[in-house]
């Protein structure tokens, strides 16, 4: 398998803690480690050394960062993303369809998640013989109005996923990893040049991903209440880096609210 990263963007509800830095590159330990480095090590201790990152904001930053720190340990390809100040992330991902395989998962940059979310999602995904996609998905956080929510239907197959949902009505928060294969992908990849041909370039990728869940199946792949955060905003990084450092339990996360 190999991994697509994300990582164009600004961040620029960080404010000064990103005014140099992509926001993946935010220290989140006492050591030397990353936003990124905890996902690529995620990766790495699965089996996945085979990583396409898609840059923006701070490239060669981000660059130079991965090469001290991954070199000859990875497999890596970039992407650069010219637009990231005009465009959403729905541009990242499209660069990147051609290259975007059934054995491709896709991250977010910017999320810190405990090692065995990936794992058990890898392992769920080498022993699926009915072949489905997911998006992971955590369906026992409390959710707000910045949740990216998800609505289920009766066979718990997603048909929603936008932070607008109705609260009530929604499973769970979607945390930014995907995992698409065979005619889920293929429609998904259309969605995406659907969407830059109409220029409608202000959207998120999960928009592409919500525009054909009327035609394909995908399903939420649990989170089973281990911890993992995004990060949008400083309130956000001291969250994560208490996460980071096992500061943090699943009943204090509860309690937080983005």
């Amino acid at each position: 398998m190999k991994a697509l990263i994300l990582a164009a963007g600004i961040g620029k509800r960080l404010g000064e803690l990103t005014r140099n830095i992509p926001k993946c590159l935010l220290p989140i330990d006492s050591g030397e480690n990353t936003l990124l480095d905890l996902s690529i090590q995620s990766l790495v201790d699965n089996g996945i050394s085979e990583i396409i990152i898609v840059t923006g904001f701070g490239a060669e930053v981000l660059k130079n960062h991965i090469s001290k720190k991954w070199k000859n340990k990875i497999s890596l390809t970039y992407i650069f993303n010219e637009y990231y100040k005009e465009y959403n992330n729905i541009y990242s991902a499209y660069l990147a369809r051609n290259i975007w395989d059934d054995e491709t998962l896709l991250l977010n940059s910017d999320i810190i998640f405990h090692p065995s979310i990936l794992k058990n999602l890898i392992k769920e995904i080498k022993k699926n013989n009915k072949q489905k996609s997911f998006l992971v998905v955590d369906d026992k956080k409390i959710l707000t109005a910045e949740s990216m929510k998800v609505k289920v239907n009766s066979t718990l197959e997603i048909k929603e996923i936008n932070k607008g949902l109705e609260i009530k009505k929604s499973f769970g928060e979607y945390i930014g990893i995907t995992y698409l294969r065979g005619f889920e992908r293929v429609k998904f990849i259309e969605s995406l040049e659907e969407n830059v041909k109409n220029k409608k370039l202000d959207l998120y990728y999960e928009d592409a991903i919500s525009q054909v869940l009327d035609k394909i199946s995908v399903f939420p792949f649990s989170t089973l209440d281990l911890l993992w955060t995004e990060v949008d905003t400083a309130e956000d990084y001291e969250v994560a880096k208490k996460i980071a450092s096992g500061g943090l339990s699943a009943n204090e996360l509860s309690q937080y609210s983005r």
